[in-house]
């Protein structure tokens, strides 16, 4: 194991102890604290990936939560951390002239912060700071990994999970708004420009609506800029042990000026949306995705089907539609150990020489459990 990695692992343990040793005076000072973790063991099976060598393969990662609050007269200031630990591959994964360029999909950060943030809320208004969840749109969906693979082709391939700025919110009665400056990616950013994320939306007990926008003249360099933009729609409803819900979106991405697509050294796109098209003009395309799960107390059933219609520039390998369906299962021996299946697959696409062995379907099985 690298020092790099020794060193972080240490570190997450570190803070996780730090946080448990701080509970006793948290509750002292009349401090609210909340603190769970997640371990999951598996086995996945990825033929989307089939030519890498790293397609099937077992696997164990965790999750580590926790928030503080504290009242100040009708208001209260809080901190909430997210942290991942993930195993990465081995060193000799399959690489020749033609997987090169792609050796950058398979490098996992060990330790990994997923959200950390700061915030004041008062009466109707909460304003925070840091790394957390993107207010664009209304995620209802099951989460079952760390790396997100099992989930619709809009949200793994255009809509971020996590933003990195400033947002505020707004909720009074049934309305819902949110409002965010943002680097326009997860991380720190490598340029100066910033992009503006918001969502206005309205909530009732069992239903929800919303509507989002994610504008930004490019992430990235300068020459290295791609677009990340979307506005999209949402809406969820719940009936008993059913809850359904939907978003669709309005697409744009690609490089900003001419860019050769082999210079790229950061994870690559498998569905070649990184690529140039027309000077400052965006590739665009629309998608959504309808999500059905049905829960009781021991069993919990999602089903999950979506389409992707890029806008189509002449490349075959980019302009075919994608359709996907997924498929989730989880059994709860109790409320903190639990089983679950996931499978998705996809529609067969053209692809290059390097991917004639793929398959469109991935996989996986494994153990959950919490503790809170």
């Amino acid at each position: 194991m690298s020092l790099k990695k020794t060193t972080l692992i240490v570190f997450s343990i570190f803070i996780f102890s730090y946080i448990l040793s701080s509970a006793g005076q948290a509750e002292k000072d009349n401090l609210k604290y909340d603190f769970s973790i997640e371990a999951r063991s598996y086995f996945s099976n990825d033929q989307r990936i089939q030519w890498s060598g790293a397609e099937a393969t077992f696997g164990a990662e965790a999750i580590f939560n926790g928030s503080l609050t504290k009242l100040i007269g009708n208001s209260e200031v809080f901190a909430v951390g997210e942290f991942r630990l993930n195993q990465s591959f081995d060193n000799n994964i399959l690489i020749d002239e033609f997987r090169e360029k792609y050796i950058q999909n398979f490098e996992t950060d060990t330790f990994q912060i997923a959200q950390i943030f700061i915030g004041f809320r008062s009466k109707n208004f909460e304003v925070s700071l840091g790394k957390k969840n993107s207010v664009f749109g209304n995620d209802q969906l099951l989460h079952l990994t760390n790396g997100e693979i099992f989930q619709p082709f809009i949200r793994t391939e255009s809509i971020l999970w996590w933003e990195t700025g400033l947002s505020l919110k707004y909720r009074s009665g049934i309305i819902r708004l949110a409002l965010s400056i943002v680097n326009g990616g997860p991380e720190k950013d490598t340029n100066s420009s910033k992009a503006a994320i918001a969502r206005a939306g309205i909530e009732l007990n069992n239903f929800t609506l919303g509507v989002s926008a994610k504008m930004q003249d490019g992430i990235g360099s300068e020459w290295q800029k791609q677009y990340k933009n979307h506005i999209g729609i949402d809406l969820s409803f719940r009936s008993g042990k059913f809850t359904i819900s939907a978003e669709g979106i309005y697409d744009e991405y690609g490089f900003r000026k001419e860019f050769d697509s082999d210079d790229i050294f950061w994870e690559r796109s498998l569905y070649y949306r990184d690529q140039f098209y027309k000077t400052e003009t965006p590739i665009t395309g629309v998608g959504g995705y309808v999500d059905i799960r049905y829960k009781n107390e021991k069993i919990t059933l999602n089903l999950n089907y979506g389409e992707f219609h890029p806008e189509e520039i002449g490349d075959p390998y980019h302009d075919s539609p994608i359709r996907r369906g997924i498929v989730k299962f989880i059994y709860n021996f109790s409320n903190e150990f639990n089983l679950f299946i996931s499978a998705l697959i996809e529609n067969d696409r053209i692809r290059e020489p390097v991917f004639s062995g793929a398959k469109g379907y991935a996989y996986i099985a494994g153990l959950h459990f919490t503790l809170n």
